[in-house]
């Protein structure tokens, strides 16, 4: 039977590819999303009670899910090697086993939602208070479905399957976008509920499917599971969990003191969370997602540590490469980015002014947060789960006390500064921890960021040089929409032109990278 090339195994150079286009196409559909969410809901309070309601069934339950959808690569891969029998036993046992601490998780968030409520935004009060409690039970089913596919799409990625994930997720933002255009006007915020909960039921079915038919799933029986195996595991993630719970308690930290603040600062939080991420979506994250199996699979091999060190070292480099950019970009362009994208309808000029300022302040830590997710998987493949733990306590202390103060001066931009600095650190621990297995920051890489960050600088000074011709710049129209986009375009090409130039002049390696693949590519299409 003839398989389409893109559900087979995909390279890590083919997985980051295919991620990034897929993830740009979802960005489009997820683009129209946060548009009808914004020009029906605004950044408002009611925005505010659905960011915490959404954020209480995904956080608790991601508790343990983030951590085993990690951990479960190494897992796999290692009793695959040994007999694919050996590996599927593995998966049902466990899927089982903490699919019922799932369930159970969730039944308690669906009973003390109001307590729940209480703990991450103390700042509610009256009708915010109450919408944010029903929402955070129509939310429940949301959240375990959505754990659910973080564990498939963990076991599809170990195999080096990245193609269906991706798409179903490109599916799921759609369904979002038809419940939000469709179910507004008759349920309000709740279609928003709604639409997350069949976009996580739809990813749901269709990676259980797959899975299934690979082999998976054909054994969930208490019978059957072997205790021993699963204790072990249970080990190794343990410090996983405390990982992710410090992870959570940094978020719910920016929410908790995001509520006591005035209406809409977490919706401007989250807002500003859809631009400044952007990079991170269509870059970083594909590469960081494509690179961990092997990763996993050369840290297993004795042998391999030559060409660990030399993966990761070029996989750090392409990150800078594309992040130092952008994030030159994203700052000078916050405002009219914003405008484009949210300022319509409810979402007004105040709104605007508010989340470009926190954008702003978010993007300066735009390449550690690229990084940072690359450096702990380097930690997981070698089973090292407790460094990442200390990083992330260390990490939340600071973020704790940096958004209590700058936050008294600089409102919701103080919480996304903290976030910034705090992710500096992180960075800065993991490159000194790190050399313990391998050091991938030679000298050659520190040149070629420098280089990199030389070749960005026409960036700023080209963004820089344009805000004048943003100046009254508005969306609300068509016409005005349209014009708004082709100056960014134009500014967005000119700025690409320069920096590639640069980068050509100053015999970038990434860039040369990219440009052989894609000659490459021409090659293969002729």
């Amino acid at each position: 039977m003839h398989v389409p090339s893109v559900l087979k195994k995909q390279t890590i150079t083919q997985a980051a590819v295919l991620i990034s286009v897929l993830a740009l196409i979802s960005k489009f559909i997820g683009f129209f999303r946060e548009v009808l969410i914004a020009n029906y809901f605004g950044a408002t309070g009611q925005t505010d009670a659905f960011v915490v309601a959404m954020l209480i069934p995904s956080s608790i339950l991601g508790l343990f899910a983030g951590g085993f959808s990690t951990l479960v690569i190494p897992f796999y891969l290692e009793r695959k090697s040994k007999s694919e029998e050996a590996a599927r036993k593995f998966v049902d046992s466990a899927l089982l086993v903490w699919g019922s601490v799932f369930v159970v998780v969730s039944v308690v968030i669906l009973i003390f939602a109001p307590t729940f409520v209480h703990l991450i935004a103390y700042g509610f009060t009256g009708e915010r208070f109450e919408l944010a409690v029903r929402l955070t039970r129509y939310l429940v089913a949301y959240g375990l479905l959505n754990i659910l596919v973080a564990i498939f799409t963990g076991l599809l990625q170990a195999q080096k399957q990245f193609f269906l994930p991706i798409a179903v997720s490109l599916v799921g933002n759609v369904a979002i976008v038809l419940s939000l255009f469709f179910l507004h006007r008759y349920i309000g915020i709740n279609s928003w509920a709604v639409g997350l909960t069949l976009s996580s039921l739809i990813s749901f079915i269709a990676m259980f499917l797959v899975l299934y038919r690979q082999g998976l799933f054909h054994n969930l029986s208490y019978h059957g599971v072997d205790w021993y195996e699963i204790r072990q595991f249970g080990v190794l993630l343990l410090p996983l969990v405390i990982s992710g719970g410090i992870s959570i308690i940094n978020q719910m930290v920016d929410k908790t003191i995001g509520s006591s603040l005035d209406a809409g600062s977490i919706a401007a939080l989250n807002f500003s969370g859809r631009v400044w991420q952007i990079p991170l979506a269509l870059f970083a994250g594909p590469i960081a997602t494509a690179v961990f199996p092997t990763f996993s699979e050369l840290a297993l091999a004795d042998s391999g540590k030559a060409e660990y060190r030399s993966r990761l070292e070029q996989t750090m480099s392409v990150s800078f490469y594309l992040m130092i950019p952008a994030t030159f970009f994203i700052f000078f362009l916050s405002e009219p980015i914003v405008q484009l994208f949210f300022e319509r309808g409810a979402f007004d000029p105040k709104a605007t002014a508010l989340t470009s300022f926190v954008v702003k302040m978010y993007v300066l830590g735009l390449f550690a947060h690229a990084i940072c997710p690359i450096m702990s998987k380097v930690f997981y493949s070698f089973k090292n789960t407790t460094t990442p733990v200390i990083i992330s306590a260390i990490s939340v202390v600071l973020n704790i006390v940096l958004n209590l103060v700058l936050s008294k001066f600089l409102g919701a931009g103080g919480i996304a500064l903290a976030t910034s600095i705090v992710m500096v650190l992180s960075f800065t621990l993991y490159v000194i921890l790190v050399r313990k297995y391998i050091n991938p920051f030679s000298k050659e890489l520190l040149i070629e960021v420098g280089k990199t960050l030389m070749s960005a600088i026409p960036i700023a000074l080209i963004c820089y040089l344009s805000l004048p011709y943003f100046q009254n710049a508005s969306a609300a129209s068509l016409d005005t929409f349209v014009l708004l986009a082709v100056k960014i375009a134009i500014v967005g090409l000119l700025s690409v032109a320069a920096f590639f130039g640069f980068s050509k002049l100053l015999r970038l390696q990434s860039y040369e990278f990219f440009r052989a693949y894609v000659v490459s590519l021409k090659r293969r299409r002729s």
